[in-house]
């Protein structure tokens, strides 16, 4: 009886080995790691990835996500970031959400906003003539995934203001384009709907967490800057948030302004503007993303901040915001 009940038992033991092994193949053979994250890839395209990508497949490490001239590293668990670069011909965006499990979500991949097409159609010049100039009449707008839910504090780090521009001008231009979009000011007649604002807290010597449109890791901080970005981008922003029902919250945001491909004014008007941007209105562009507005078509919508190309230089429309742009932050703040 004891020889059977022993030989039962091993038998039985060796049947849940056969069977465990049967349910885990990877164990033995190892998950394979999809060829665009093949340790020997310095950054890996978005655009050779699934939607969602397993950490086995893809093991990013210290290595950036592209998609054009936009880039992100993968942020911690439960936080996303968004990151947008603004050019003079259109704009480029890319999600990079890391899922508790550790999985890897891409959004926005090869979402390119270039018009350059468009502008040069006859019929679609005649929809920009046709638009109301101050963008009162388009209803358009683009939700994003992420909302500033509690009083943001930013710094500017005045000591990289381009010599061209006083420093306190660059201050008050970017300051005013935090309030162009927390206190919705349009030439529209409508009225303030965002329960939160963006703070200024003053001078900072953080660096803002963004370099050739790569959004580099969250130091915590909210940072705008000039500095050096990829040739032809006006601007680059990183938006991080974490995961939450409903929309996630931004925890932090950085702007950096490309001052060394670029001119830069607070006064866009002036008769002495020479091919020179306005701070103003590219910052209230970029600080519509943070509190959630994506980009509208150019074509047809070109007089709504949120619209990828700004009008030119030595103008400010951007700076007023259109209808649609108001209604999108109403639409996400009641």
């Amino acid at each position: 009886m004891k020889r059977f009940l022993a030989s039962g038992l091993a038998l039985a033991f060796a049947v849940l080995v056969v069977a465990t092994f049967a349910r885990t193949p990877a164990a033995q053979t190892g998950a394979q790691v999809l060829k665009a994250c093949e340790a020997d890839e310095q950054e890996i395209e978005a655009s050779a990835l699934p939607d969602v990508v397993e950490p086995a497949e893809c093991p990013v490490g210290e290595r950036r996500i592209v998609d054009g001239l936009v880039a992100s590293v993968v942020p911690p668990a439960g936080q996303t970031v968004y990151a947008e670069v603004l050019t003079t011909s259109g704009a480029q965006e890319l999600g990079v959400q890391h899922l508790p499990d550790g999985a890897v979500e891409l959004t926005h991949v090869g979402d390119e906003s270039v018009a350059e097409a468009d502008l040069e159609d006859p019929a679609a010049t005649d929809l920009f003539r046709a638009a109301s100039r101050e963008g009162c009449s388009d209803l358009a707008n683009t939700d994003l995934d992420h909302k500033v839910t509690e009083t943001l504090a930013y710094g500017f780090r005045v000591s990289t203001t381009p010599p061209s521009l006083r420093r306190l001008a660059a201050k008050n231009a970017i300051r005013r384009g935090a309030a162009n979009v927390f206190e919705t000011r349009s030439n529209c007649r409508l009225g303030d709907h965002v329960p939160v604002a963006l703070r200024y807290g003053g001078r900072t010597g953080a660096p803002a967490q963004v370099g050739d449109g790569l959004c580099g890791t969250n130091d915590g901080r909210s940072v705008v800057a000039f500095g050096d970005l990829e040739s032809g981008a006006l601007a680059a922003a990183c938006t991080i948030s974490h995961g939450s029902l409903g929309y996630d919250e931004v925890v932090a945001a950085d702007v950096k302004i490309n001052r060394a491909d670029f001119r830069w004014t607070a006064a866009p008007n002036a008769r002495s503007c020479r091919q020179a941007y306005d701070v103003e209105a590219v910052i209230t562009h970029e600080w519509g993303h943070v509190f959630g507005l994506g980009h509208v078509p150019e074509s047809g919508h070109r007089d709504l901040t949120m619209s990828p190309i700004v009008n030119g230089p030595c103008q400010a429309a951007e700076r007023s915001l259109g209808r649609g742009d108001v209604l999108g932050l109403d639409g996400k703040y009641p």
